[in-house]
């Protein structure tokens, strides 16, 4: 008895030690586009720290079917967007602005490639986002603005 015990205590710690094991979790992730702040796609995808947010998002864009054009450096398009200059939004001779994807972990922005980021716990949360950079007189001046904040009719009818 005393045996089976200690082999059921020693399975029993194997377990746990496992279970909080940084090596395997599911993140949750969302999908926002154009037009509204409210996620088209949402959930949980299992995966493992060792794997960059860039091919984290191209599994879970595939194992969900959700569309894209992109690489593990960045995303071109999600959800059938428009690429090259239909994603461009001429506002007067001076000022445009350039509209693409950006992605967030925990509600930050990294200031790298999705290639050279990595999730660090279990409670994670990435969010890939449409957003918008102006261009006004020769000069950026803004960066991953969400592009649901304004609605261009270009993408919202």
């Amino acid at each position: 008895m005393k045996v089976s015990l200690i082999s059921l205590l020693i399975l029993l710690s194997a377990y746990i030690t496992g279970m909080s094991s940084s090596t395997s979790f599911a993140i949750t992730f969302a999908v926002v586009g154009p037009c509204s702040s409210s996620p088209q796609h949402k959930g949980s995808f299992k995966t493992d720290l060792s794997e960059s947010v860039g091919k984290i998002s191209i599994d879970l864009f595939d194992f969900n079917e959700i569309p894209y054009v992109g690489t593990e450096n960045g995303m071109n398009s999600i959800l059938n967007t428009p690429t090259d200059l239909d994603s461009m939004e001429i506002i007067s001779e001076t000022k445009m602005r350039a509209y693409g994807w950006c992605y967030s972990v925990n509600g930050e922005i990294p200031n790298v490639l999705p290639s050279a980021f990595f999730f660090k716990k279990q409670s994670d949360h990435l969010v890939w986002f449409y957003a918008f950079s102006t261009y006004d007189s020769g000069v950026w001046l803004d960066y991953c603005v969400p592009s649901y904040t304004i609605k261009a009719p270009q993408f919202c009818h």
